[in-house]
Parts: C-alpha cells; sequence; structure tokens
C-alpha cells in the first residue's frame, strides 16, 4: 500500500471513518429506545468495518502502479461515488419505505455539502431522529473532506481558487517547479512521495480546530434552549455550510432568536480562510489578500441591506421599528447564509409578502452564485475569483478614460488583475458551460426552464435549500424524477470538485 496506491490507502481510510462514525447514530438510536434504525446503523458499521479490513489485507502485500487514476480528479470522484452508496445502506433498514435511490441521493447532497432532502415527500411517518443525525453526520464529514483535500491537494496545484492568488513572482520561482510539475506527474503516472504525508499534516492541523469549533457551537446552541441532538445538528451543519436542518417531528424550532446569531457568527468561518489556522500557517507565504474576501461580503451585504431599506422605505407597510428591525435582521441572516452556501433561512422571512418572496429570491440566487471563501466549506465560484473580474473590469474603465495611464496597485494587485482575472475568467465560462449543460438536461427530462435554473444553481454551488426561496414558487427535491436527480447528483459533484481540476486532466500539461 505504498505510493502507488495512495488512491485505495485514501477511498479506504474513508470507508473505515464511515464505518466509525455510523457507530454514532447507533448509539443515539439505542439511547432514544429507535432499536430498529440503530440496528441498522451498527449492522451496516460491522459490514464496512469488515470489508474495509478485507481489502487492506488484500492489498497489503500488493506491488503498487503508478497508473493514471490516481489523479486527484479521479480518487476525489471515485469517494463521491462511492462512499454515498455506502453511506446509504442504513437509510432503507432504518426508514420503512425509502428506496435506495432516495437514500443515495440524500446521502450525495449531504457529503457534497449540499442538504438537499428528499425525506420531506417520500414518507408518511416521521423519520428516525437518529436518520437526522446521521444526516448531519455526513454534512459534516463533507466539509471536513473539502477542507483537508483543497489544502493539501489542490492548493499545490493552483486549484481550488489558489490559481487567483498566485501573482507573477510566484508562477516564476515556484509555479512550473509545483504546480505544473505536480499536475504532470498526477496525469503522467509519476507518484509524488508527499501527497499522504500533507494529507496527515492538514487533518492534523484542521481536525482539531473543526470539531472544537462545532463543540463549542454545540453548547453555545444548547444553552440558548435548543435540544442537545438539535443543537449538535445545526452546529455541524454551520461548519460545513451544508444548511441541514432537522425534519418534520421536533418539539422546538431551530431557527430562531439568539439561535441565529449563533450561527450568523459561525457562518462567518465560510467567508475566508483566516479564520482557519491550519490553512494560513500552511500557506503563510503566499499572498495575504483573504481580507478581501471579508471585505468584499461586507460590501455586499450592505449593499443588500440598503436595497431593503429603500424598498421597506417606499412600500413598506408600517409596524414599527420593532418590525423594521426584524425584517432587515433576517436579510442579514439569510444572505450570509446564502453567501456561504448554506443555505439557513430566517425564521423571520415571509416567503408570501417579504423582501424575498417571489421573483425576488433571484437575490438569493445569484449570492450563492458568488459563494464563499477560497478553501472553506464554501460553494460557489468564490469571492475572490469575483473580486478579481470586478477589479479587472475597474483597470479596464479607466483605461479606457485615460488611455495612457499606468497601472498602480502594486505588484500583488496586478497580479490579481492579470493573471488572477484570467483564471477567474476561465473558471467563470466553464461554470456557465456546466451549467448549461445541467439545465439542458433537466429541460429535456421535463423540467421547465425557470425550475431548471434553479435547481442547476442549487446543485453546482452546494445550495440545496435554495430550491425553496430562489424562485417564483417554492420547489422541492422531492418531485422530481430518478433521471433528474441523477444529473443533479452529477452536478453537486462537479461543483464540489472544482472545474478547473478536471481540465488539468484533459491538459495537463498548459
Amino acid at each position: 500500500m505504498a505510493h502507488g496506491s495512495r488512491g485505495t490507502v485514501i477511498l479506504l481510510v474513508l470507508v473505515a471513518v464511515t464505518a466509525v462514525a455510523m457507530i454514532i447514530p447507533a448509539a443515539v438510536g439505542f439511547t432514544l429506545r429507535e432499536h430498529e434504525s440503530a440496528r441498522a446503523f451498527l449492522y451496516s458499521a460491522a459490514l464496512l468495518g469488515s470489508f474495509t479490513a478485507l481489502i487492506y489485507l488484500a492489498n497489503k502485500s500488493r506491488r503498487p502502479k503508478d497508473r493514471l487514476i490516481s489523479h486527484p480528479f479521479f480518487v476525489l470522484s471515485a469517494a463521491y461515488v462511492i462512499l454515498p452508496l455506502l453511506m446509504a445502506i442504513p437509510l432503507t433498514e432504518a426508514v420503512p419505505g425509502l428506496r435506495f435511490a432516495d437514500a443515495w441521493f440524500e446521502m450525495l447532497s449531504g457529503f457534497t455539502t449540499t442538504g438537499a432532502t428528499v425525506l420531506d415527500g417520500v414518507l408518511d411517518g416521521a423519520v428516525p431522529r437518529s436518520v437526522h443525525l446521521w444526516r448531519g453526520i455526513t454534512g459534516w464529514l463533507g466539509g471536513l473532506f473539502v477542507l483537508v483535500y483543497v489544502i493539501a491537494i489542490l492548493a499545490p496545484m493552483n486549484m481550488g481558487g489558489f490559481e487567483v492568488l498566485a501573482v507573477r513572482n510566484e508562477r516564476r520561482m515556484a509555479g512550473p517547479a509545483l504546480s505544473k510539475q505536480l499536475m504532470i506527474d498526477y496525469s503522467t503516472g509519476a507518484t509524488p512521495d508527499d501527497t499522504l504525508q500533507r494529507l496527515r499534516l492538514q487533518i492534523g492541523l484542521i481536525a482539531p480546530l473543526y470539531a472544537g469549533f462545532t463543540l463549542l457551537l454545540w453548547v453555545a446552541l444548547s444553552m440558548a434552549g435548543n435540544p442537545p441532538l438539535v443543537a449538535l445538528i445545526l452546529a455541524m451543519s454551520a461548519l460545513s455550510t451544508s444548511g441541514i436542518v432537522p425534519g418534520a417531528g421536533w418539539e422546538v424550532a431551530p431557527l430562531t432568536g439568539v439561535t441565529e446569531a449563533l450561527l450568523a457568527g459561525f457562518l462567518l468561518l465560510g467567508l475566508s480562510r483566516t479564520f482557519w489556522l491550519a490553512g494560513a500557517r500552511e500557506h503563510g507565504a503566499r499572498l495575504n489578500l483573504r481580507q478581501i474576501e471579508i471585505a468584499f461580503a461586507a460590501v455586499l451585504l450592505v449593499g443588500l441591506c440598503a436595497l431593503f431599506v429603500l424598498t421597506y422605505a417606499f412600500h413598506g407597510e408600517g409596524g414599527g421599528m420593532s418590525t423594521f428591525a426584524r425584517e432587515l435582521w433576517s436579510v442579514v441572516f439569510n444572505g450570509l447564509s446564502f453567501l456561504t452556501t448554506t443555505g439557513f433561512i430566517s425564521s423571520g422571512t415571509d416567503l408570501q409578502d417579504g423582501f424575498f418572496a417571489g421573483p425576488a429570491g433571484i437575490v438569493l440566487l445569484g449570492l450563492a452564485l458568488i459563494g464563499g471563501g477560497v478553501a472553506t466549506t464554501a460553494g460557489g465560484l468564490k469571492l475572490m475569483r469575483v473580486f478579481a473580474l470586478m477589479w479587472q473590469a475597474r483597470y479596464e474603465l479607466e483605461h479606457l478614460v485615460h488611455p495612457a495611464g499606468v497601472g498602480g496597485d502594486g505588484a500583488h494587485m496586478r497580479g490579481l488583475r492579470t493573471e488572477g482575472a484570467f483564471s477567474a475568467w476561465l473558471f467563470l465560462l466553464i461554470f456557465i458551460l456546466g451549467l448549461g449543460v445541467v439545465m439542458a438536461a433537466l429541460t429535456v427530462l421535463g423540467t421547465t426552464m425557470e425550475d431548471a435554473l434553479t435547481y442547476a444553481v442549487a446543485a453546482l454551488t452546494t445550495t440545496g435549500p435554495l430550491v425553496h426561496i430562489a424562485g417564483s414558487v417554492s420547489l422541492t427535491w422531492s418531485e422530481l424524477g430518478d433521471a433528474q436527480r441523477a444529473v443533479l447528483g452529477a452536478g453537486m459533484v462537479l461543483g464540489r470538485l472544482e472545474f478547473l481540476l478536471l481540465l488539468s486532466v484533459l491538459w495537463p500539461r498548459s
């Protein structure tokens, strides 16, 4: 199981972690006297554990071979294909009447941190609480998986948003020697010796912070009056930006009052990797542009608030300062939630006559398209890519006014609006192409154009709750057919893996 079988090692570790994680809902199920669902998780954990041990023993003495499938795109794609299938095994036993196709889609949306659910439309009775906990765990594991592979695998390849931050000086010195060489090595089968070492290092740096933040938020939400299990699911959803919330049958509504304020504080982690000290420590020599992400997000949220104030001033129905403050907070919370591609919807949001009612929900769709920060669990285009495009557009407009002018900005900002803007533009074109392909497939399968746009954006930006609020009418994932869900599932995986990583497979030397 040496270097050449690095992909096998990664997949086996992920399956083993999945097996261990299933013990948690099993224990909770036995505690809550949900014996059938608890046994389903316990037996599935034993099955996956035995399977992992057998595969490990079978490959322990196997001679390693370097192959094209060791490229990160194939390894990560295999993880998103295999793990949701394994995660879905206990669901079909824990929830009577649940089809395996529905369970697979539920787990895929959880592991990609999309948070799309079909459990609201395929069942007559309440879903066991241990199943909702498992949904939260899969989303939490998916968020941790994203943080680790972005820093350990994509960053050295100048992928995952880091390509925007590679300035001229870095590219002259480190680019050909590191980023391009890694892509050539992966595509030709030459296996870098430090891949597993970097993964182990980043897990050791990121996992304690990730778990610590989750524990802190869990305690805070419990102190705010939420049931411990509800608080745990919300904490895991906020840290992973999956937006998974407990379903029907819970005694306390999860998003109210202090709960929303606590969630909003931890959603800031999705705006910049500044808060993830592990990522800053690994790439401290790179550009110190992380503050731009926070500032740009603040500008977007302030602009959203200004738009709400103008709308309220001309079309508000009164109600005093308390009503205005409550609606303003719901606008801020929803804006932050969808900008980080989480998808929490404030309890003060009026989906019938409120600020985001009807076609106005497209504002949240735009925020989800922009997405969060580089090397965070948030999806979308990323704040730095959008800022790089806007910065270059500003320079081009200035050049039209003053053709003989010479751009200043310093080396870092010049790199951002040249190489960075080019990389951002390339990613935007590929993203639009992928969006068009997904929309075309959904339209062929019978979805209307407007609904296809909403579903496609929700999948590619990994913002499942977007379908409930972004369109002129509220949509649900359970109303889709199996073929439509398969198309959207592929969109979730592509949106999570970054389109530029696929280009490194097709053109490894460019």
